[in-house]
């Protein structure tokens, strides 16, 4: 675990939450982890256990019924990192969140085509988002842009800056978005599932990508995604997170071949593998579904899919996060007997 006097992002207990006329939704509750300088950290779970939302609330872009209700959000602010703002307490269009939005922070959306405006061309979005943070004319803009869709390979660039997204192809697309994210040089890029609608080979070359942009630019990465195998060979640590919990943090390594929470083995085990397929067995699946955010079981959010269940302990007790051995922390009743 990164200690927060060098981390570049310092999350603690954040707890975001939603009104709706039905009440409020936990989507996010009591999340901790720190990202160093250059560090990649992959954020991982099933769909709806909040992966999205701890990236956009870092980035203060939740929509109208949400907010941080709790936390802290610390984050090196400044080209020497010499200032510490906690941007849970910044207002979301407020100066200093829009230097950080797009100028320090920056998101890859899960679906470009959705994230673009389509009756603008690409050029006139990136040089908007250039000009915000660079002081700079509408050529020399234009020129930074042809430049960055040239680096992350899209080709015929000075043609394609003044097409519309909607004509680019799903993977031309990604890279249009990653050019748009880098522009004004990122200390943190967060990329939510940025390979998830893409064919393998696509997904390959954008991780390619993406690997070969953090190492040029020295940018810490926070890699949003349900897909452990990207995480495997992308991440430095992993978050795994269930129904807005922590449930285990750790090392890679740790991770992949030394997993303490039920559900992380549960994760890990659902990969698909070309033994199991030779074999001819069917591919394990976790039993259930995830609750919704809004009726959450008692105790610990996972006992009711968990095979190492113990009645009237799991049923009843929230498992606190603590630490296991070195390096890693999990919230589990198996590792920390039963206390509240």
């Amino acid at each position: 675990m990164q200690n927060t006097n060098t981390s570049l992002l310092s999350v603690k207990n954040l707890s975001t939450h939603f009104s709706t006329d039905e009440g409020t939704v936990r989507a996010v509750e009591d999340v901790s982890f720190d990202i160093a300088p250059g560090q990649t950290i992959g954020v991982v779970g099933e769909s709806g256990c909040g992966k999205s939302t701890i990236g956009r609330s870092i980035l203060g872009i939740l929509d109208r019924n949400g907010s941080i209700v709790n936390g802290e959000v610390k984050w090196k602010f400044g080209a020497d990192s010499g200032t510490e703002v906690d941007i849970a307490k910044l207002k979301q269009n407020g100066s200093e969140m829009q230097q950080i939005r797009g100028g320090e922070i920056a998101l890859v959306f899960q679906e470009p085509m959705s994230s673009f405006s389509p009756v603008h061309t690409l050029g006139n979005q990136m040089r908007e988002m250039i000009q915000l943070h660079q002081k700079v004319g509408k050529k020399e803009a234009t020129e930074i842009a042809i430049g960055l869709l040239k680096q992350v390979g899209i080709p015929r660039p000075e043609q394609r800056i003044e097409g519309y997204v909607w004509q680019l192809s799903g993977g031309l697309r990604q890279r249009a978005m990653i050019a748009m994210a880098i522009s004004n040089r990122p200390k943190l890029l967060i990329a939510d599932e940025p390979t998830t609608s893409l064919d393998v080979t696509t997904q390959a070359q954008i991780l390619d990508l993406l690997r070969g942009l953090q190492e040029q630019y020295g940018m810490a990465i926070m890699l949003i995604t349900h897909n452990l195998g990207v995480v495997a060979e992308m991440a430095d640590e992993v978050v795994v997170l269930y129904l807005g919990r922590n449930v285990e943090t750790g090392s890679v390594d740790d991770i992949f071949h030394q997993p303490k929470h039920p559900y992380t083995q549960a994760l890990l085990k659902s990969i698909p593998s070309v033994s199991g397929a030779a074999e001819g067995g069917r591919l394990p699946a976790i039993a259930g579904t995830i609750p919704h955010p809004f009726n959450r079981p008692p105790g610990c959010p996972f006992h009711n899919r968990c095979l190492e269940f113990m009645e009237g302990v799991c049923d009843v007790k929230q498992p606190q996060f603590l630490p296991i051995g070195d390096n890693q922390k999990v919230s589990c009743f198996l590792h920390h007997g039963g206390e509240e």
